[in-house]
């Protein structure tokens, strides 16, 4: 079965600007992993970026590719280890985002937190505590659901969200880095709306950690069709590195047996965002390839249109 190659459709490296690929798995159409009416693949660019080629538009997922629908595919393996070793964890070090907020509050202890892709809200509120906190969110169903309890929500994407430059002392992106089409123009804007000096906090699926290699094309980090970009270490703290971030050697978590990467960014300089004309990832039209797919340019978080202005 053929799929669609992002060299001959002219797709660039966001950031090395490259065309060197390897494809690393495949889903045809039907595939138990893949929910997509399109056949999608996984390749891997020489400088180590791994990107989700095509990326299924919204016509071609459930529910327009709303991650917050039920209609979305959830495969599920050894789910009463995994509750049983999260309630032990629970109780002896806190919830995943109570460390998350934890750690954060090492770096910048207080101030003004967006959380861009907050879905229900659950974050939100241990932060709130500590943080005065807005929420951004593109499904209307998380939207809503942060807004019950009882925080400010932006429904919209983070690309088209109308933010004042400097209005943040923290950004936090949890499990958000890999849905987007451009990383580098994702940061670059929360570059712009920190003020100096102030952190950015990025969680996201580790590839080519210890479940990765055991799982390979079924690991659960790819979220088949929905993870537009996979990152090590390596990748992510060079990412953030051309966005204007000083990536901290701590708090930081990146060690050799994690699946979770999480690292915290100091904005140390001004960068300029990113157009989608100089986009190297874009196509010469800065639209679609030519087999109509989209290009990772300018990607909404979830993919649902919006447009607005903080309340």
């Amino acid at each position: 079965m053929a799929f669609a190659d992002p060299t001959a459709e002219g797709y660039r490296c966001y950031l090395c600007g490259g065309q060197t690929f390897t494809r690393l798995h495949a889903w045809p159409v039907g595939d138990r992993w893949n929910p997509a009416r399109i056949s999608i693949a996984v390749w891997q660019c020489g400088c180590g970026i791994v990107f989700l080629y095509p990326v299924p538009g919204p016509e071609q997922l459930p529910d327009c590719g709303d991650w917050w629908s039920k209609r979305r595919k959830r495969p599920r393996r050894n789910l009463t280890y995994k509750r049983i070793r999260a309630a032990v964890s629970h109780a002896l070090v806190g919830s995943p985002r109570y460390r998350f907020v934890k750690y954060t509050r090492k770096a910048i202890a207080s101030g003004k937190l967006l959380d861009v892709g907050c879905g229900d809200g659950r974050l939100l509120q241990v932060a709130g505590p500590h943080y005065d906190c807005v929420g951004l969110e593109p499904s209307p169903i998380a939207a809503e659901q942060a807004r019950r309890k009882g925080f400010p929500v932006l429904q919209t994407a983070f690309e088209t969200a109308r933010l004042r430059s400097r209005s943040f002392d923290v950004v936090t992106l949890d499990s958000v880095i890999e849905h987007v089409r451009n990383p580098l123009h994702v940061l670059r804007k929360a570059n712009r709306i920190l003020k100096p000096g102030c952190v950015i906090a990025l969680k996201t699926n580790k590839f080519n950690g210890p479940a990765y290699r055991m799982h390979g094309r079924g690991w659960y980090g790819f979220r088949h069709g929905y993870h537009t970009f996979l990152f090590t270490g390596k990748t992510l703290s060079r990412t953030l590195e051309a966005a204007g971030f000083e990536v901290l050697k701590r708090p930081k978590r990146d060690r050799l047996l994690d699946d979770i990467l999480i690292l915290w960014g100091r904005k140390v300089r001004e960068v300029e965002p990113a157009s989608a004309a100089a986009d190297p990832s874009c196509s010469a039209s800065g639209e679609s390839s030519p087999s109509g797919l989209p290009k990772p340019c300018g990607r909404d978080l979830c993919r649902s249109p919006a447009d607005g202005r903080l309340p």
